[in-house]
């Protein structure tokens, strides 16, 4: 979700035809009206992406008219926001129940008039399932907000009792003390963070890195794919197969982080091969496995020695 909201990057939607889809849906200034239909209305759209997969949610924006142009942003329509203010909105989302932690609501200021104005709101996918004013639970389908089958509902509360872990890779460079050598470190950062709202009591990450980049091979067996790439296996226990584990040897907790260091070579990004990148696979408790695939030069780098 973007951060920062202006007219520009309004009108840049419309003029790229950026079509509405399961995280962004347009709503024109008349969608804001204080009946009791339309605050329903409001409820129902907001509620259905975070019941969903989360998404943004543009007050002031009309879409095509015609079946050619549907669901394809047409123009601005402004919002008066002395009539309808961010405070009002926000407290019309806020009838929803549960109460939507964590959402943000954007007054993007339109020059054509100081009080004329759109409103982005941003929704995170939320973690249980929340009832609209009309005490229903919708979801996202197909561009629109539709009622929640029961067996949804239930996948839904079921985030509630999972963890939800997801890794970020850094490449940090640092000079060693004196004592150790002086010489430059080159490592490779594993984090992972729980962004779920029950705590992983078992955390495996398997990271396979090119061989050509490491500084060591600790165990022959866990050289992977013909020779070309090592496999660590990353825990947040002391386990009996693992290569590393969190310091803490604790629990993941919600918003908490952990995270493994390995060593690289100091020329690590000038070494050529055809496949240049990082394969990883995370586990957390019963949550299904992610996985991914990465680039060395995609890596976030960290320099500690103050040369770049």
């Amino acid at each position: 979700m973007a951060k920062n909201w202006t007219e520009k990057g309004l009108q840049n939607l419309i003029e790229s035809e950026v079509e509405e889809s399961l995280t962004l849906e347009y709503k024109s200034a008349e969608a804001l009206a204080k009946s009791d239909y339309h605050k329903t209305e409001i409820t129902k759209d907001v509620s259905a992406m975070a019941n969903s997969a989360g998404g943004t949610l543009i007050y002031g924006i009309r879409e095509g008219g015609d079946p050619e142009h549907r669901h394809l942003p047409e123009k601005i329509t402004p919002v008066d926001r002395t009539e309808f203010p961010r405070e009002w909105l926000e407290q019309v989302i806020n009838s929803i129940r549960p109460r939507i932690e964590g959402i943000v609501i954007h007054s993007v200021t339109l020059d054509s008039d100081e009080k004329e104005v759109a409103y982005v709101v941003e929704i995170p996918q939320s973690h249980t399932a929340h009832q609209a004013k009309n005490h229903r639970y919708y979801k996202r389908f197909n561009f629109q907000s539709v009622p929640m089958e029961d067996y949804e509902i239930r996948d839904v509360l079921f985030r509630e009792q999972i963890p939800d872990v997801s890794v970020r890779f850094f490449i940090e460079k640092k000079i060693l003390p004196e004592e150790e050598g002086g010489s430059l470190a080159v490592s490779l950062i594993i984090q992972a963070k729980n962004y779920g709202s029950s705590y992983a009591r078992y955390v495996a990450c398997f990271v396979d890195v090119p061989v050509k980049a490491l500084v060591r091979i600790d165990n022959r067996r866990n050289i992977k794919d013909g020779g070309r790439f090592y496999r660590h296996r990353l825990t947040n226990l002391n386990q009996e197969h693992a290569d590393e584990t969190f310091r803490a040897n604790f629990p993941l907790l919600r918003s908490m982080t952990m995270s493994w260091k390995i060593p690289l070579k100091e020329n690590y990004g000038q070494i050529e091969d055809t496949d240049w990148s990082i394969k990883w696979k995370v586990y957390a408790d019963n949550a299904l496995p992610k996985e991914g695939k990465l680039p060395f030069e995609d890596i976030e780098i960290i320099d500690l020695t103050g040369r770049l």
